[in-house]
């Protein structure tokens, strides 16, 4: 009989401990890896939590998005990534993912209903915007944000009613990148801050924005002739190497006839939360040149102190910081020189400041212009007015459209006239890319009637006493950029006349009579002009030489 070995029991035990350790070595390893799976995802969380909280909201989105595509991302993910997306600017992507937090049923608070409402009113959802802002009333019903978000929704139309006369131009010298303010500096000049590349032997990266940091240039202007507000640009240069900054230079403010500056800048050291603040400085301009001669000395780096706004005299400064002891987000404060310095800053009250932010004061005259995202108005932030009577700032007025859009409005600067000038908006690129907007007010309305009457004079030394009017005359005005005939008419028997001016354009016109045939300028008012009689004399000895300058 053949003998089969058969295993010992020996043998069978160690077989069976060996396939017991190899598989509890598999399970401690899967376990392992999940738990650093895990604990890189926690530790993800943690980073961008820190940077949100820090409003480097780039920074944590960057994060956020990238654990949202990890399986084992956190249940509130679509929450963060909106939450995100909302103070980035980029406001189709918030509501996006707010629509998909609210299908979790998760837990959605009240602060987050109210980035919903706002996200839907910049993207033109009115009547989504109203149905989240009633929730927010009806969880708050005392919150007046809440309750003005409501009436001003449903009252829209107050501010369209001067859009036909103010006008904001897309302005030619925009690029791909985000150009924050611009600063008339005289007829041919002008300052802007962008964040367009300088040339620099490193790139340096601000990492909120994945954007080089902001800087200033100087550039060059000239009236386009075709339009009413539009400028050409050309040579922009570096303000100067004396004000060059490692970080950010985000805000100017020119005073003193244009000999002096105050301006927002990085600090050089980092404060105690690790960040590098906005603090203002001073400089002065010498021989064309500007150098930095001073700090602001209530500067704290514990805050952002920026956007400042200087009275000419440069006696009183306001500016935009976060202190702790403000009303909620940035607020405005102002600060008056004195014998002994600078005041203490002071707030400038809940007529001005909201719990929410206010940004870019501009001092005009007797008017604060600024930016807020507090107050009723578009969407966004939007460039409200407020006057100053008796040293107390009035009921601030909201710009209306053009000036605002369901987007963000920022840098407000206006020329002395108080007729034209810059201002910056997201409204096209949406998110961090602001552009600049040349803008106009209260311009003259076309088509635009015009009366007046027509005289004649043989020779420019004879005096005015010897004027005779020009009876049964025909007048053509012809727009000058093509040489076409806009408008017909002719004289009475008494010299009045009457037409309609199309459009606004540069005019002149050509009179025809009995031995009379030649041209005269016309020029009509670009802005609002309550006198609109007109008294044209033709000097005859100057009439021939037009036609024939004509004819040449």
């Amino acid at each position: 009989m053949k003998l089969i070995n058969q295993p010992s029991t020996t043998n069978m035990l160690n077989k069976t401990m060996f396939l017991f350790a190899f598989i509890f070595f598999a399970f401690v390893i899967n376990l392992k890896g999940q738990e650093s799976v895990f604990s890189a995802l926690n530790q993800s969380i943690g980073e961008a939590d820190k940077a949100f909280i820090a409003k480097n909201y780039g920074k944590a989105l960057s994060i956020y998005e990238e654990m949202a595509q990890d399986d084992k991302a956190p249940e509130n993910i679509d929450l963060r990534l909106a939450r995100s997306y909302y103070f980035t600017f980029q406001y189709e992507d918030a509501v996006k993912y707010y629509k998909q937090h609210e299908k979790t049923n998760l837990e959605f608070p009240t602060e987050d209903y109210f980035y919903f409402a706002e996200a839907l009113t910049s993207i033109g959802n009115i009547e989504g915007a109203l149905q989240y802002y009633q929730i927010c009333l009806d969880k708050k019903p005392d919150n007046e944000l809440y309750a003005s978000r409501i009436w001003r929704l449903s009252n829209l139309s107050y501010l369209y009613e001067d859009s036909i006369k103010n006008m904001a131009h897309y302005a030619k010298m925009n690029t791909i990148h985000s150009e924050l303010q611009m600063v008339h500096i005289s007829d041919n000049e002008v300052y802007l801050v962008s964040n367009q590349p300088q040339v620099e032997m490193i790139k340096k990266i601000d990492s909120k924005e994945n954007s080089s940091f902001y800087n200033v240039k100087k550039i060059e202007t000239y009236e386009d002739p075709f339009s009413i507000v539009a400028l050409n640009y050309e040579n922009p240069k570096p303000i100067g190497k004396s004000l060059k900054t490692p970080f950010h230079l985000s805000a100017i403010s020119i005073f003193n006839d244009g000999n002096q500056m105050v301006f927002a800048a990085s600090s050089k050291q980092k404060n105690g939360k690790g960040n590098y603040p906005l603090q203002l400085y001073f400089a002065e301009k010498k021989k064309e040149k500007w150098f930095k001669i001073a700090d602001y000395e209530h500067n704290n780096k514990q805050f952002d102190i920026s956007e400042p706004s200087m009275s000419n005299d440069g006696n009183t400064l306001i500016f935009s910081a976060n202190f702790d002891n403000g009303m909620g987000g940035n607020d405005l404060f102002i600060s008056v020189k004195t014998e002994e310095g600078w005041s203490k800053p002071e707030n400038l009250g809940n007529n001005i400041n909201t719990e929410r932010d206010e940004r870019f004061p501009f001092f005009h005259q007797s008017n604060l212009y600024f930016a807020s995202n507090g107050h009723a108005g578009l969407g966004g932030f939007d460039i409200y007015k407020a006057k100053l009577m008796d040293n107390n700032l009035q009921e601030i007025e909201n710009l209306g459209y053009p000036i605002n859009s369901s987007y963000d409005e920022l840098s407000f600067n206006i020329d002395s006239l108080g007729q034209q000038g810059f201002l910056s908006s997201n409204r096209l690129n949406k998110g961090f890319d602001f552009d600049i907007y040349e803008f106009a007010l209260d311009l003259q309305v076309y088509p635009l009637s015009v009366e007046g009457i027509v005289k004649f004079i043989e020779h420019n030394w004879m005096d005015s006493s010897e004027l005779q009017v020009l009876p049964y005359v025909n007048m053509e005005l012809i727009d000058r950029t093509g040489n076409n005939v806009v408008a017909k008419t002719r004289t009475d028997s008494e010299g009045n006349f009457n037409f309609k001016v199309p459009y606004y354009s540069k005019y002149k016109i050509r009179i025809v009579g009995k031995d009379l045939d030649g041209f005269v300028s016309f020029e009509v008012p670009k802005f609002a002009k309550q006198d609109l009689s007109y008294e044209i004399v033709v000097v005859n000895d100057d009439f021939k030489n037009s036609l024939r300058e004509e004819n040449e």
